[in-house]
């Protein structure tokens, strides 16, 4: 049985009333041509096509993907949907936003490891500083500024001006 995780599904933009007509009409005439993915599961590509499925009792294939944890999978859809997508700078930077606990967490790690395998005979600079608002902005594929900008915005912005952007 296919599951969805809703924080899996908020990771992917929604497609506009007009997008998803249009993938309904497309599937009516072709069929599902493209397998929903899971992983134990869960849908973590698909959302659209399974709930179109489902509306109309039409059968698909899905194909069950691999991942070490959660946050795996996280990194995969985000990282998915800028490869399917004509997303603007703002969303690419939202999605990568998203990953910024977890490459936060990862930079801390690393650090610490750093500080343990420090001595006389290891220097600083051996161990990988990992800048998480550059790591953030490489994903999204935007300048490090962008991502600060965007961040600035999600937290102090209304609504009304998020949505516009």
């Amino acid at each position: 049985m296919i599951k969805i995780d809703n924080e899996f599904k908020k990771l992917i933009p929604p497609l506009s009333g007009d997008e998803f007509r249009q993938l309904e009409e497309n599937i009516l005439n072709e069929g599902i041509r493209e397998k929903i993915i899971v992983w134990q599961g869960v849908i973590i590509d698909g959302h659209n096509r399974y709930e179109i499925a489902q509306k109309h009792g039409l059968e698909f294939e899905t194909i069950e993907k691999s991942f070490s944890d959660r946050d795996a999978v996280k990194i995969w859809i985000i990282k998915n949907q800028f490869g399917r997508r004509n997303l603007s700078n703002y969303d690419r930077s939202k999605l990568a936003l998203e990953l910024e606990p977890l490459i936060a967490e990862k930079a801390k790690i690393n650090q610490l490891s750093g500080l343990k395998q420090f001595d006389n005979t290891v220097s600083q600079k051996s161990v990988e500083r990992i800048d998480t608002q550059k790591e953030l902005a490489t994903i999204a594929g935007v300048s490090h500024d962008t991502i600060a900008k965007v961040k600035t915005i999600e937290l102090k912005a209304t609504p009304e001006v998020k949505e516009k952007l």
